[in-house]
């Protein structure tokens, strides 16, 4: 991470690493993705709970388009190791792990959760203005963590790009755990939107502000979502179905449980 992304980072809240993952390991994700839509009529029913389907969704963020035009379609492919073993190997790249680090500013990280958000040409949702702190999924006491975006397809405006609001994380946790959930339609002025190149990765603060429109291009935006944080603050409750919850970055030992 250069010091300009990290910069960013502590600046803006979000920062842009240009190229984190290329070449074969960015064409197997891809392929890992499109193996998975492929096969969703045919899963077996402990990886078909894994996955959220577009078309069980309500329909007002994808601008009324009938579930019944959106066939199979995954908008969230939860826990993607369960499926395939190249996913994991994000887990030590150095390209992506170095980064987390950095802008954690820990010598050891973990990984909390992984999927892939897919909004597919025409019809992928849009995703309202929130914070990933707190949440109710997998979240610390505290904000000690973030969200890595690495995009498979990049990402343009008309595609639904992510938009940030700059320095909206420059609050207290209190005051995060504290501030109402956005109400729909909901977007504020100054707000930023990050086009990028496949391969690029964005690193998300916690308290950020952030959201994107619907993908309305003729191409996918597909971006896998790694939430990572410092290894010695656990989480208040461990996901039950993320294979890589508690691996540390770059290595493959879980980590022991903070305070050991």
């Amino acid at each position: 991470m250069q010091d300009d992304d990290r910069a960013d980072y502590a600046r803006n809240g979000f920062a842009l690493v240009r190229g984190a993952v290329t070449g074969p390991l960015l064409a197997a994700l891809g392929q890992a993705v499109d193996a998975v839509q492929a096969a969703v009529p045919g899963l077996a029913p402990g990886l078909r709970e894994r996955l959220t389907l577009e078309r069980d969704l309500t329909e007002d963020r994808r601008d009324g388009i009938a579930a019944s035009e959106v066939g199979d379609a995954i908008f969230i492919l939860g826990d993607p190791p369960a499926f395939a073993l190249v996913f994991g190997a994000l887990l030590d790249h150095p390209a992506v792990t170095g980064p987390i680090r950095a802008a954690l500013g820990v010598s050891e990280a973990v990984a909390h959760f992984m999927n892939v958000t897919i909004k597919h040409p025409g019809f992928g949702r849009s995703i309202g203005w929130h914070r990933d702190y707190p949440n109710g999924y997998a979240c610390p006491e505290a904000s000690c963590f973030l969200r890595a975006m690495i995009c498979l397809d990049g990402m343009t405006e008309a595609g639904g790009a992510t938009a940030f609001l700059p320095g909206s994380h420059a609050l207290t946790d209190a005051a995060a755990r504290a501030a109402p959930r956005r109400p729909a339609g909901w977007s504020p002025e100054g707000a930023v939107t990050l086009p990028c190149a496949p391969g690029d990765m964005v690193l998300i603060h916690p308290k950020v502000l952030h959201g994107g429109g619907m993908n309305r291009s003729a191409r996918p935006r597909r971006n896998i979502i790694l939430q990572a944080g410092d290894a010695a603050v656990a989480l208040r409750e461990r996901p039950a179905q993320e294979a890589v919850a508690g691996r540390r970055l770059g290595g493959l030992a879980p980590a022991p449980p903070a305070g050991q």
